[in-house]
């Protein structure tokens, strides 16, 4: 039956839609002595409320994007500068839960360069292409591997681990530089051939790791490799929870932030220096792989000449790597010298993340 309430407004009467019905075909006579408000009342009946539809229109230069094991809301909009709230409506997203193999419209800046296939803009005078729930199969080929100039975010929380194939050619190092936030510490291991499916394998030894940096703080990985071929770095959750960037570089391949990138030679007793400035509060770093097997020392030092941090641990022939992390946009002298006096032949890389 319907209740009138008598002090509802005085509205248009509304056509009352049919009942359901669930098998029975009889008809229910309403009372003839209820007031009239009652069949205006139900004019605002939440059965009759008009349902907004929202409407998926992306920016013609944004791109569909698959939702792989990981992938934050947050993180892929810190990727692309953009506010979550974005992301949000464009997308018709009720709350920033996503789920592995959801489509979603984003920049291009915010599709990490990782193994997903990248989808392609759909011409402006078509609708856009319902996300399908299975992203497709990617087989570990050239396409899908992590090379040297690409970044990736991801979130992780204690326990979990993110991989990420590389090709790795015979004594050319490759950096894995890993930012974690919100105390979040990381380890970083490296293993030959393609582990992404078993990221701790069983009585594998690895042939470098990471783990010496606080909690919160960057870590960093150098490979050398000794054949060629496909290796996997793993990014393990140590303790903690946040989001973390991934940055790898080698010493020749151009890529965003590099300052220094270059071979240079030492006669015996001197030393070369490099003046770089950071990018505000981003971290500096620097490479040094001797190509003869000289032993180098890597110096990171303030304007004023006072020494901030070295390195000298890998011995003859072996790669020393540093890095600070300034307050704010800083200049330092990046000084390469021989541990023994001798000359030495050596290439050079430092990096000014952006």
């Amino acid at each position: 039956m319907l209740i009138g309430c008598s002090n509802a407004p005085d509205q248009p009467a509304a056509t009352l839609p049919p009942a359901p019905t669930a098998g029975v075909t009889e008809s229910v006579q309403l009372p003839t002595d209820l007031p009239t408000e009652s069949a205006e009342s139900t004019a605002t009946s939440p059965a009759l409320a008009t349902v907004e539809t929202c409407v998926i229109e992306p920016p013609p230069d944004w791109e569909l994007y698959s939702i792989r094991q990981g992938d934050s809301l947050a993180g892929l909009a810190e990727n692309a500068n953009v506010e979550v709230e974005r992301l949000l409506t464009i997308n018709c997203l009720r709350d920033d839960v996503l789920s592995e193999g959801q489509q979603i419209w984003l920049p291009p800046a915010a599709e990490p360069p990782t193994d997903a296939p990248t989808a392609t803009s759909l011409p402006t005078d078509e609708p856009p292409a319902t996300p399908t729930a299975e992203p497709p199969t990617v087989e570990p080929t050239a396409a899908s591997l992590f090379a040297p100039g690409q970044q990736d975010g991801a979130t992780l929380v204690a326990g979990e681990a993110r991989a990420y194939l590389v090709d790795g050619r015979r004594f050319q190092p490759l950096i894995l530089f890993v930012e974690p936030t919100n105390e979040l510490d990381v380890a970083l291991t490296a293993f030959v051939g393609d582990q992404t499916g078993q990221t701790t394998p069983e009585g594998v030894t690895p042939p470098a790791a990471a783990d010496n940096a606080l909690a919160g703080r960057p870590e960093i990985l150098v490979l050398s490799p000794e054949t060629d071929g496909l290796h996997t770095l793993v990014v393990r959750a140590v303790a903690g929870e946040g989001s973390i960037a991934v940055h790898l570089f080698d010493l020749t391949t151009p890529a965003p932030g590099v300052a220094v990138q270059q071979p240079d030679s030492l006669g015996a007793g001197t030393e070369k220096v490099y003046a770089v400035t950071s990018r505000g509060a981003r971290p500096v770093i620097a490479v040094a792989d001797p190509t003869d097997q000289s032993d180098l020392a890597l110096d990171i030092l303030s304007a004023d000449g006072t020494l901030l941090t070295t390195a000298n641990f890998s011995g003859p022939g072996g790669v020393e790597t540093a890095y600070v992390l300034p307050l704010g946009t800083t200049d330092y002298t990046v000084k390469v010298r021989e541990a023994n006096g001798a000359a030495a032949a050596f290439q050079i890389l430092v990096i000014t993340l952006e």
